[in-house]
This record gives C-alpha cells, sequence and structure tokens, in this order.
C-alpha cells in the first residue's frame, strides 16, 4: 500500500507539472500572437454630407507604432497596409517612445525608411501622440515627414479633392504639446465656419474626446492612445487605461457621440513596458465610408 500511494503522488505530481507547462505555453503563444500578429478591423460607415466621388473612399489607420519594427524595416506592416490598397493612409500619433534623455535623431531617423514606403502607398497624414511631445527626438520629427512627404497636421487642415468635389481633413496636436496650442473644439468651430457643409474627418491621438467635446461639428474623428486596454479579458475589453486606470471607457472600437463617430484603435505597439499586451494583437484599422 505505501508502494502504491508513492506511486499515485508521483502520477499526480507528473500530470499537475505536464499541465503548468502546457499554461505556460499557451501563455507564451498569446504573448507573442499579441506581439507580433497583425490583425486588420474593417469599418464601413455612411455619411450624408460625403461627396459622391468619395463614395468607397478607403482609409487605412496606424497607431501607437512606439518604434516596434515588424519584419526586416517593418516589411510585415506596410504589406498589411498595400494589401488594404488605401486612398489615405492616417497616422495618429506615438510613432516615437518618449525620452527626456538627449538624443541625436536616431529614432527620428530610423522612422525615415518606413515613412517614405508608406507615401508611396498613398497619402499620408499625421498628428503627434503624447509620446512624442514626451521625447527630445520630437524636435527632429518635422522635418523626417516633410522630407518624405508624410503631411503633419499640426493644429490644421487640409482640403482632399477628387473629381472637383471635397472633404476637410484635420488633425490636432496633442495636449501634452504647447500649451498656447489650439484646442479640439476650437480648431472644428473654425473649420465649421470656414467649409459649412463639407465632410469633415479629424486625426487625433487622444481617445477621450466623447468625454470632454459631445458635440464637435465633424463627422468622424479617429484616434488611438489606449493600446486596447493593454490586456483584454473576453466581455470586459480592455484592462488598462492611461494612468492604469481599470476597465477604461473608449478603449479600442467605433463610438457614436451622438454628433460624430470615432474610432478608436488598439495600435501596434506597447507604450506600457512594465505590462505586456496580452490576448490583443497589433491592430491596423481600416475604413470605407459610403455616401448615404
Amino acid at each position: 500500500m505505501k508502494i502504491n500511494n508513492t506511486h499515485k503522488r508521483k502520477k499526480k505530481k507528473s500530470g499537475a507539472r505536464q499541465v503548468l507547462l502546457l499554461l505556460l505555453a499557451l501563455l507564451a503563444a498569446a504573448l507573442l500572437d499579441s506581439r507580433y500578429r497583425i490583425v486588420t478591423t474593417q469599418y464601413s460607415l455612411s455619411y450624408a454630407d460625403l461627396p459622391q466621388s468619395f463614395d468607397g473612399l478607403k482609409l487605412v489607420q496606424i497607431s501607437d507604432l512606439h518604434m516596434t519594427s515588424f519584419g526586416k524595416d517593418n516589411g510585415h506592416l506596410l504589406s498589411s497596409v498595400a494589401a488594404q490598397a488605401p486612398d489615405v493612409i492616417l497616422l495618429t500619433g506615438d510613432f516615437l517612445n518618449g525620452s527626456k534623455t538627449p538624443t541625436d535623431g536616431a529614432q527620428a531617423a530610423a522612422l525615415q525608411p518606413f515613412c517614405e514606403k508608406l507615401a508611396a502607398i498613398a497619402p499620408c497624414y499625421y498628428v503627434t501622440g503624447n509620446n512624442e511631445w514626451a521625447s527630445t527626438e520630437m524636435k527632429f520629427l518635422p522635418a523626417v515627414l516633410k522630407e518624405t512627404g508624410v503631411t503633419y497636421l499640426k493644429n490644421s487642415s487640409v482640403l482632399f479633392e477628387q473629381n472637383g468635389e471635397s472633404i476637410v481633413l484635420a488633425g490636432v496636436d496633442d495636449p501634452n504639446g504647447p500649451a498656447d496650442q489650439l484646442r479640439p473644439d476650437a480648431l472644428c468651430q473654425k473649420l465649421a465656419a470656414r467649409y459649412p457643409g463639407k465632410f469633415k474627418l479629424l486625426l487625433a491621438h487622444r481617445n477621450d474626446f466623447p468625454a470632454k467635446y459631445p458635440a464637435l461639428p465633424v463627422d468622424l474623428v479617429v484616434c488611438g492612445h489606449a493600446h486596447g486596454g493593454i490586456v483584454r479579458l473576453p466581455g470586459l475589453g480592455g484592462l488598462f487605461g492611461s494612468g492604469y486606470r481599470l476597465l477604461p471607457a473608449y478603449d479600442a472600437g467605433l463610438y457614436h457621440s451622438g454628433s460624430y463617430d470615432m474610432i478608436v484603435s488598439r495600435g501596434l505597439g506597447n507604450g506600457k513596458k512594465s505590462i505586456p499586451r496580452l490576448f490583443n494583437e497589433p491592430e491596423l484599422v481600416a475604413i470605407t465610408l459610403h455616401t448615404k
């Protein structure tokens, strides 16, 4: 009996060890999946003020790259973007990693070939994120963007034209930037006065627009910042918000403020190095606009 009990205990320990190893292997696979496998989320949105020339316009949004590389020279990410055949590419901030240590522009320089290849796919429009303004690299970035053909929307707008019709593409700097910059609501009011009746798309980085500015006179806001909550839980969504707040609002997906739509990208990288992304694959957002 003594020998049998010992054998049973050994068998139970061996079974527990195998279960533990299996769980560790599944966790490692989930962490790798959340680090390297890019998924593309598709949205189809219709608007009454979208000109007929823009019916079917394809937008691709890239957000929160944080200097992450997907394949050699970011080839995998570039292929994923090109596969969507976008008409416009929207870059919504936090491409750099924040650091107050004096630098020589290495991060900005490393982004140059990637931005050049993006601009070769479609016209690119960029707004800053909080990490750009938290980095000494920010002073080098505007020159790199200009050289690569990426338009930096610095609290400004452009008319995007097709077949004699146009829509407004606008962008707001992240509030982590200069204290005297134009607020999003002030910028949008100026656009409403200047372009009454035109379809307006606003690029931003922060994801709190419905809470702070629920009645902006725009049609669509695209943003990021939340990283999908870093860890995503089934049925609950993202676990962590900025400042590590639990179960944040507006962590990922499509939201309706009552005045406009907002799409929040889960982003591609991870600015919070202390907590890895989990059950939260890097996300590319593809949006098709239609005339209602």
